[in-house]
């Protein structure tokens, strides 16, 4: 048991801890799948596209244009963005809260087949940006994890402090430049989707995963409608 005097200190700093911004989590350092045996209910959670869920949510799938690191086009032109049922519901959670403020969700890429993470770790083979498949892929694979930014109601990209897929440490979470602006959109985005029940990672700003991904399972369908 605790002294008195040790368990006052212990409630002060959960207290402490409790009230402490969702913005000042600090993020995963990486985003590779820790195997575990998922509840059945969450291992069967469908599939679905992101704007049945939330009519409101834009989308631009970078890796269905050339507008990525590799510079080819990865995905059809025609791909849907896919996620788990429970995961689109966190982000329709997101966007009510963001539309508060005039501000919204896009998503830069969502589900994605075991065959075009494949591409992209030949792409690169850098284990610090693209999760090697040989541990396990990544939690896109899974339906679990979102690629997003902000935007305005319009549909208009808000300044943030790089664009998609940057390699560079100016795209690093924890935002360390001096524009207030971006400061403030990265904390906006940041605290909506951690409080929605995301975590983030280290190297990748606009990248966010399911708190509860481990429950989920490899998902294996296709992306054409």
């Amino acid at each position: 048991m605790l002294s008195p005097r040790k368990s006052t200190c212990f409630f002060a700093l959960a207290a402490m801890l409790s009230l402490a911004p969702a913005s000042s989590v600090v993020a995963e350092p990486n985003d590779k799948p820790t195997p575990r045996k998922p509840r059945w209910s969450q291992r069967n959670d469908p599939m679905v596209e992101v704007t049945k869920v939330c009519r409101t949510i834009f989308y631009e799938l970078r890796y269905a244009c050339d507008r990525n690191f590799t510079g080819k086009q990865v995905y059809p032109r025609n791909a849907r963005c896919l996620v788990r049922r429970k995961v689109a519901e966190r982000l329709s959670h997101v966007q009510d809260e963001l539309h508060k403020v005039g501000l919204g969700l896009k998503i830069w890429d969502a589900y994605r087949p075991a065959w075009a993470h494949d591409i992209l770790w030949r792409a690169t083979s850098n284990p610090e940006y693209v999760a090697s498949p040989a541990y396990g892929g990544s939690w896109h694979t899974w339906g679990a994890s979102v690629d997003v930014t902000l935007v305005d109601l319009q549909g208009r990209e808000q300044k943030m402090p790089t664009d998609f897929d940057d390699f560079t440490d100016a795209a690093k979470s924890e935002y360390r430049g001096d524009d207030p602006v971006v400061l403030k959109n990265v904390q906006t985005l940041r605290s909506a989707m951690l409080r929605a029940g995301f975590k983030g990672i280290r190297d990748e700003w606009w990248h966010f995963t399911a708190e509860d991904a481990n429950t989920f399972s490899p998902v294996d369908m296709p992306l054409e409608p």
